[in-house]
């Protein structure tokens, strides 16, 4: 078992990080789900490498990304005409954020979406206050203000799965009761 050092957030220092398997080449997948705190301190870290679909949905997601090649050619043909044609063909609309269909191995309380946009994006783990704006707003209204936590990504150049098209990931879980 891989044992990945990242710092933490939480005021520990240090935290070791036990990863079972780390995301591939072959996109084999990992062997359990992260904690919310794995997340977070991957995603700090820069280390998005490290993230990743468990073995089972990495098995679901290859096959369907078999069929869609062969029935739109390539991937990025399939979002661009089919799962995203309305989003691109509406010209007062830049944002487009929705459910990912193929989520990596994240706590069972935690909802990961993609940001898809018109607009270039910076990788990294800071949103541009206009794009943080947006999915504020978006989960503002469908969870409440201050009822979840959330992170953000762009993957770099390297590791985005649909370079064609602009996207961030956005990982949300909501707060247990909060006090007003």
């Amino acid at each position: 078992m891989p044992t990945t050092t990242l710092a933490s957030d939480s005021g520990t220092g240090a935290q070791l990080v036990n990863l079972l398997a780390k995301k591939t080449p072959g996109r084999s997948g990992v062997t359990r789900r992260f904690t919310w705190d794995e997340v977070r301190d991957i995603v700090a870290a820069n280390r998005l490498d490290l993230l990743g679909r468990t073995v089972a949905d990495e098995e679901t997601y290859s096959r369907d990304m078999e069929r869609v090649r062969a029935e739109h050619g390539s991937v990025s043909a399939y979002v661009r005409t089919v799962k995203l044609a309305d989003f691109i063909a509406d010209a007062a609309a830049n944002h487009l954020l929705i459910l990912n269909d193929y989520p990596y191995a994240l706590p069972a309380d935690a909802r990961h979406y993609i940001l898809w946009s018109k607009l270039a994006m910076a990788s990294g783990n800071e949103p541009e206050p206009a794009v943080r704006e947006i999915f504020v707003a978006a989960l503002d209204a469908q969870i409440g203000a201050g009822r979840y936590e959330w992170i953000w990504f762009v993957n770099p150049p390297e590791l985005q799965s649909i370079p064609e098209v602009v996207h961030g990931h956005l990982i949300v879980r909501e707060l247990g009761d909060v006090q007003a």
